[in-house]
Parts: C-alpha cells; structure tokens; sequence
C-alpha cells in the first residue's frame, strides 16, 4: 500500500509540473512572437473532409501583421493558385489569381469567403484561422481556461513536442480540439508545427511550417519571385 501511495504521489505532482512548464513554454512564445513582424514559410496543411484525411497541401505562405496573408499552392489540385485576404480591405473577399479561372486581363479577381469555389477542399478551413499567431492566441488561451478548471493533461513527449489534452466533454469556442500535439522550434520558440484531434480521437488537421524565414519584410525576393504581377500589386496597395 505505502508503494502505491508513493507511486500515485508522484503521478499526481508530475502533472502540475508539465502544466507549468508548458504555459512557461507558451509564455515564452508569446514574447517571441511579439517581436515577429511578418513571416514566410513552406506551409504544409492537411485536413479532414468526408470523413478522410485528405493529400497535404504544399503552399509558400507570407503573413504579415496585424493580418495580412499571402498563399501560393505549389502541388496539384490546387497548383498554381494564389490567394491574398487582408483584413479590413477589399469588403473582407480574397484576392485570388489562378491561370485560366476567368481572370481575365487584369490577372485578378475578388471573391466572397463563402464562395463555393473558394471553400471547395477546404470546408473546415478559415482564413481568419491562418498564420501561427491565431494559433498560438488560441492555444494559450485553451491551455490556461483548462488549467484553471483542471481538465488539463500535458506532457512533453520529445524536446520542443508537446502532448496535450484537454478533458472537456465537447468542442466550444474555447476548445477547438480534444488533443493537440505541438512542436515549437528551438531557435524563435514560436510552434511550428501542430496536429488537432477531435473527441472521437481522430485527426482533424496537421499544420507544419516549414523553412519559416521571419522580419524579412513586404518586398523580398521570394515573396515576389512566387507571386503574381497583379496580385502582388494588390498586396503591396500598389496598382499603378
């Protein structure tokens, strides 16, 4: 009996401690992601529709703050697309270029974020979702309203990978997973890479960032080698 009260003992003060070190973690994050301006990255995105998981999609993304999101798909279906949204601009509709879709001379066209075409293979994805900063904003906040209500479960299960659960009955606008798996990168400390579970335990989603690049600015070389003539007018608000 003294051996079973030893072991749960240490059990249960080891959960509190991995909670600690993770909202210590995302602290740090946080911090870091203050000094971040703008980013580009090889974002890797798989998600769940119909009931699969479907092909990952390969997309060279730009994010700059306070929100203004750039994204090229460089693998079929989709290859070749090219998406912009800036928050408060353009009556809230992507800026969209694809070769062929009806773009006529001008390269580019506006479209609402409900359309049809747009949301098609990406019927769980918002675009006000996008970019590490969201997901950091609503991770933190899920990880502490869990630690506060103890329904939180934490473990780092690699150096940098976190393994968390929330046990809450049902998703909410606090807990848009069941489980999430985290990886922050050593050197910016922002995460990097994250894979959602729902309450059946299924994936919903794996977002991996990849070759991130951070405060390179609105006009660097790649960004403009990757983008369209006229949409990267329309990002930089330059349509002379």
């Amino acid at each position: 009996m003294a051996f079973l009260v030893g072991l749960y003992g240490t059990a249960y003060a080891e959960a509190p401690r991995e909670s600690a070190l993770l909202i210590e973690q995302l602290e740090k994050s946080r911090r870091s992601y203050d000094s971040v301006h703008d980013y580009t990255a090889l974002f890797i995105k798989q998600e769940r529709s119909e009931g699969k998981l479907d092909p990952a999609e390969k997309i060279f993304l730009k994010f700059e703050k306070p929100f203004k999101i750039y994204m090229k798909w460089l693998n079929p279906p989709k290859k070749g697309l090219e998406v912009h949204y800036e928050r408060g601009k353009h009556d809230g509709k992507l800026a969209i270029h694809k070769p062929g879709f009806l773009t006529g001379l001008a390269g580019v066209i506006f479209l609402e974020q409900n359309s049809p075409w747009v949301r098609k293979g990406s019927q769980s994805y918002n675009i006000e979702d996008a970019g590490i900063g969201t997901f950091l904003t609503d991770f933190n906040e899920a990880v502490l309203a869990a630690e506060k209500t103890g329904s939180l479960a934490a473990q780092e299960s690699s150096p940098g990978t976190w393994d968390v659960t929330f046990n809450v009955p049902a998703e909410d606008d606090t807990f848009f997973a069941k489980r999430c798996v985290v990886t922050f990168d050593e050197g910016s400390r922002l995460p990097v890479k994250m894979e959602l579970f729902d309450w059946e335990g299924q994936t919903t989603g794996i977002y991996d960032y990849q070759d991130l690049k951070l405060n390179i600015g609105s006009s660097d070389p790649a960004f403009k080698k990757q983008a369209n003539r006229s949409l990267f007018r329309v990002y930089t608000d330059n349509r002379g």
